[in-house]
This record gives C-alpha cells, sequence and structure tokens, in this order.
C-alpha cells in the first residue's frame, strides 16, 4: 500500500473518532436536558439567577429557560398566549395581578403548602405569596429633613409637597399601582387626585427610588427593600412608614394554565415556594419572605411596630380597569 494511501485513511480514521466523539458529546447533553420548564419571571435578575441555579442542582437534567420582563408585559404575554400557552411558570408579579386573571393559572397545592398563611395562598390553590412587600416613603435626608417629609400618605396632598414627590405610573407599574389601591382603601379618589396633582410621575418603579437616592428629588414611593438596597450602597436615604397604615401586600407565583411542561412546573413552584428558596430570596433581594418560617432580612423593622391593614387583592383586581382611566383622566389634566 502506498504511503499517502495509508495516511489517507490513519487521517479518515482520526476524522471518524472525532465525529463519533462530538456525536457523543451532543448526544450526552441532549439527555442531560431532556426535559426542561419555560419560566416568566418578574424579580430581580440577580434572584432568579440563584434560583435556577439552585434548581438545577436539586433537579439534574432539566433545563429552566427564563424569560424575564415587567409584570403588566407578562400579563399581557400571558393572556395573548393562553389558546397555545409556551410558558410554565410565572414569578413576581403582585398578587391582585393573579386574581385579576385567575383563569390564566393552574388549581396545585404545592408540597409547601403548610408554611404559607392563608392570606398568602391564592382561591383554589391557584397562586402562592412570594414576598411580602410594605409600600413606604424613601427620603432624600440631604434635601429634605426626616421631621420635615410627609409622615402619612394624606400628607402627600399637601401643597407644600408639590414637585417634591415622586411615583411610578400605576399603569406602568404593579408596586404604584398598589399603593394607589392603599390610598383609596384609606381614603377615596378626592385625596388621590389631589396627589396626582402635586406628584412627580415616572415611567418605571425603579425610577422612583433611583432618582431620590440621586437626590434629583426629596421623597419618593416605594417598596421597602429598596430603601434597605439604596442605604447599603451609600445613600442618604431613610425610610418612613405610613402612620397612617401601610398594607400586608404579597407578590406570587403560580403554573400557568395548560402549561405545556406541567410536572417540571409542579417542581418549580415547589422548589420558589421552598424554605431554601426564600432564604435566597431574603439574603439577595433583602425582601420579607411571604412564608411562617423565614426571619425578614436585618435593617426592616417587626411589621409588629408598624401601623399595618389588609390588602384589598380582589377590589385591586376588579376595578383595575376603572382606576387606571380614573387615574388617566386627572393625569391627564394636570
Amino acid at each position: 500500500m502506498k504511503q499517502d494511501t495509508v495516511i489517507g485513511l490513519r487521517r479518515f480514521a482520526k476524522l471518524a473518532v472525532a465525529a463519533f466523539a462530538t456525536a457523543g458529546a451532543l448526544a450526552a447533553a441532549s439527555v442531560a436536558f431532556a426535559q426542561s420548564v419555560v419560566v416568566y419571571s418578574a424579580v430581580s435578575p440577580k434572584v432568579m439567577e440563584a434560583f435556577v441555579d439552585e434548581f438545577q442542582k436539586q433537579n439534574a437534567g432539566v433545563k429552566v429557560d427564563l424569560i424575564s420582563g415587567g409584570s403588566g408585559e407578562l400579563l399581557t404575554r400571558l393572556n395573548a398566549e393562553k389558546a397555545r400557552p409556551r410558558a410554565d411558570v410565572l414569578v413576581g408579579p403582585d398578587a391582585d395581578n393573579f386574581d385579576a386573571y385567575l383563569d390564566l393559572f393552574e388549581s396545585y397545592k404545592s408540597k409547601e403548602d403548610a408554611a404559607f398563611p392563608r392570606s398568602a395562598i391564592g382561591p383554589d390553590n391557584k397562586y402562592y405569596g412570594f414576598s411580602t412587600n410594605l409600600q413606604a416613603f424613601i427620603v432624600n435626608t440631604k434635601m429634605m429633613p426626616a421631621d420635615k417629609a410627609p409622615q402619612t400618605w394624606a400628607d402627600l396632598a399637601k401643597p407644600e409637597y408639590k414637585g417634591k414627590v415622586v411615583m411610578a405610573n400605576p399603569a406602568q407599574s404593579g408596586s404604584a399601582y398598589s399603593q394607589m389601591q392603599q390610598i383609596l382603601q384609606l381614603y377615596n379618589w378626592d385625596m388621590m387626585d389631589k396627589i396626582t396633582n402635586t406628584a412627580t410621575f415616572v415611567t418605571s418603579s425603579r425610577l422612583a427610588y433611583q432618582n431620590v437616592a440621586k437626590g434629583e428629588i426629596p421623597v419618593g414611593l416605594t417598596s421597602e427593600f429598596n430603601i434597605v438596597a439604596s442605604q447599603a450602597q451609600g445613600f442618604p436615604v431613610i425610610a418612613i412608614y405610613p402612620k397612617d397604615g401601610t398594607s400586608l401586600i404579597s407578590d406570587a407565583s403560580g403554573i400557568i394554565k395548560g402549561a405545556p411542561n406541567l410536572d417540571n412546573a409542579k417542581k418549580f413552584l415547589d422548589f420558589v415556594n421552598s424554605k431554601k428558596a426564600h432564604q435566597i430570596l431574603v439574603s439577595v433581594d433583602l425582601r420579607r419572605s411571604a412564608r411562617g418560617d423565614v426571619a425578614p432580612p436585618p435593617g426592616l423593622p417587626d411589621i409588629q411596630t408598624l401601623k399595618t391593614f389588609p390588602y384589598d387583592n380582589k377590589a385591586a383586581a376588579t376595578m383595575r380597569k376603572a382606576n387606571l382611566e380614573r387615574f388617566d383622566k386627572t393625569f391627564s389634566n394636570k
């Protein structure tokens, strides 16, 4: 046999071995992620990345396909996809969003059910509480001393605070909508109209606290954990909890009705509801857990020391369209 023929055969053999090895590796990878679960997430990327890492440690072979977005965006997407759902689990929107779209979610009693207070579980087990968010005022003390800052929701309507308070547009932010709902529960539309005419509105809840932390405006309305996070970054801000009361609001997670990967959806929701996941939530995002057995993060006050009241999820859900139309009317006429 000629030498060049021998060399050619050897090269062919090497290429064949390499091809089989590559094919084997691809097959192994395919087997390793033979299953998947599609998650729509409205929570911070840091928390969800930690969740995915831990979930896949516990559930080898299940790949998590993650799609992040705002609550309104994801719910609009779910509603559009309801005839043929593309996702399995929704994590993070305020519970009243679930109440407004209950028909989009599957009833499922989680293995972690007993760890949750009944108030944190949706009708027919359509959702489970994720974190408990208290709304508060973030105040930049370099711009406004604490004793000069608003102390109640009603204070926000006072003329001296015109142009000094920022909140997100309730039509664009779930937390801002809950702030408006709290004002309506405690007072009425006359009070909310006055606040609308006094406050400055931004397009996202993130801007509502970042603008205060950066010294662009003295006071903002935000979730308490954003204030603790801003303090940790060195910004001169404090939290003032409204003395006329702040609601115990939960965001939530649930399985999407018609989930294409239902078994894995149940596994993922059970994980999100687990004590381990809620400990990650507390440590990474400084939020209060909705579970009854997970301590709050350092820096947040004991809820028992604050004036609180129940949040009316049903009214928030059923009146959403009418409330936003009324707000838009006042906002447009500012």
